[in-house]
């Protein structure tokens, strides 16, 4: 029985959120919170999709080469459920990016468990960018899927990026996919007038130490992103020059962060992170929510400096220091506020894909 097996990290975005959309580099980190994707081949015959924690038994569908991406019965939760896996497959079969005729019927099982946090009303999102994690383990894994072509490369990240934005309105950096797709830390930028990705590794510097707190909600990064074009349609003065400022703020951090400055990086992320606020006050957007604004209120009094990692208004924030005591002290405080303290790490190793044929 042939099977693979394909993996890719989660993603936290330590500089550049919203600026990024616009031509600006940005700073984004492979985490160690990994989507999964196991295809085997299906005993009947035909396609199905589960996924652990989510929607548990199988559901089916059809691939057509004039159809498409069809489910047997797509009224049912479970499809609603499940709908990135109709839009991921989707999107590849339509334009014909793999032959859905050449690919042997799988049963799909999805598994992004470890970007849920454990609440007492269940499991809630992180925003460790499991969408994205699971948009290229899936990706990697069915252009491998056909037999003629093991061993050939899969998609690159361009193509992944043009793959995302079919199905999200043609909006998103693809930042949290080049995480997925590269691993490590990266300097991210959009070219050619935000048609071209590009993806440099980025070393942290030494005694650069990261505190990543959850802050108890999660948010909707579309939600912020339709609202900031709303916002530039009805007055793009304002807006235009917060993410003017963050795209200053996010290079010169960058560029501290290259040449080993911890120091003075620390002072980019207080600028960047009241360039934020900035932002969200003439967008109209809570990007400093109630949480953050707490978080940071104790990140100053430890002496942290803090900013959330994307969109903001609730998922994940960051306290960045050099100082280990410090570091200690806040996670504490935070924790005793209510706030949720993660062990997140680099994950230095991208989308992995493993690949058996048994007899």
């Amino acid at each position: 029985m042939r099977t693979i097996a394909s993996s890719a990290p989660g993603k936290l975005v330590l500089l550049g959120e919203y600026s990024v959309l616009f031509g600006h580099p940005a700073v984004v980190m492979a985490v160690n919170r990994r989507a999964r994707v196991d295809l085997r081949a299906a005993e009947g015959g035909s396609w199905s999709v589960a996924a652990p924690g989510f929607a548990e038994m199988p559901t089916a569908f059809d691939l057509d080469r004039d159809r498409g991406f069809r489910w047997r019965e797509p009224e049912t939760e479970a499809a609603a459920r499940l709908m990135l896996v109709e839009k991921v497959v989707g999107s590849l079969v339509a334009p014909k990016v793999i032959d859905s005729e050449a690919l042997p019927p799988a049963s799909i099982t999805l598994d992004t468990r470890e970007f849920f946090q454990s609440t007492v009303g269940g499991s809630v999102k992180l925003g460790l960018g499991s969408s994205a994690a699971l948009t290229v383990a899936l990706t990697e894994a069915l252009g491998h899927w056909t037999p003629e072509v093991e061993g050939q490369a899969g998609v690159d990240l361009g193509q992944l990026l043009d793959l995302h934005r079919s199905f999200q309105g043609g909006r998103g950096s693809g930042i949290d996919l080049a995480a997925s797709f590269t691993g490590g830390v990266v300097e991210y930028r959009l070219t050619e007038g935000g048609r071209t990705p590009t993806a440099r590794p980025l070393e942290l510097p030494e005694g650069l130490l990261l505190v990543f707190l959850w802050t108890g909600r999660s948010a909707s990064t579309a939600g912020f992103l339709a609202r900031l074009d709303d916002g530039m349609q009805k007055d793009r003065g304002p807006i235009a020059d917060a993410l003017a400022k963050l795209g200053r703020v996010s290079s010169e951090g960058i560029a501290h962060l290259r040449a080993g400055d911890v120091t003075a990086f620390l002072g980019d992320v207080n600028d960047f992170e009241l360039a934020m606020e900035q932002l969200g006050h003439v967008a109209e957007i809570p990007i400093l929510s109630d949480e953050h604004l707490e978080i940071r209120r104790l990140a100053r009094d430890a002496g942290v400096s803090y900013k959330p990692s994307g969109a903001g208004g609730g998922d994940v924030g960051i306290g960045f220091t050099d100082d280990p005591e410090l570091a200690t002290r806040f996670s504490a405080k935070a924790a005793d506020a209510g706030f949720f303290p993660q062990e997140l790490e680099v994950d230095p190793q991208g989308v992995h894909l493993k690949l058996k044929t048994k007899n």
